[in-house]
């Protein structure tokens, strides 16, 4: 995670379209281009956007509900068909038919 946090601070990762990540998220961290669960309402105790989880007790909650991760992870799917330029730009994949050179050996 701290290797992921310093990629996103030095702007190496980009959007697919070619716009830096790592601008301040409203949940305190960074954007890494994916839908942060914080800036939804939670379907599970109906806090607001912006603001964490809470118990029915009403005491903070230690982890994000998940129906609130599971929404997010459902707007960025959308995202993804709809072929959202703001989503992280993919890790190049290696091509199986590109030969791999030997080491030189003399």
């Amino acid at each position: 995670m701290a290797e992921f946090r310093a990629l996103l601070t030095s702007g190496v990762l980009t959007d697919r379209a070619g716009a830096p990540l790592g601008a301040p998220c409203g949940c305190g961290g960074l954007t890494d281009g994916y839908t942060c669960p914080l800036s939804l309402r939670c379907p599970s105790c109906a806090e607001p956007a912006g603001r964490p989880c809470r118990r029915p007790s009403g005491h903070q909650a230690a982890e994000t509900h998940v129906p609130r991760l599971r929404a997010a992870g459902s707007l960025d799917k959308a995202r993804e068909r709809d072929g959202d330029p703001t989503l992280p730009a993919p890790w190049p994949d290696h091509d199986p038919t590109d030969q791999i050179l030997p080491k030189d050996r003399t």
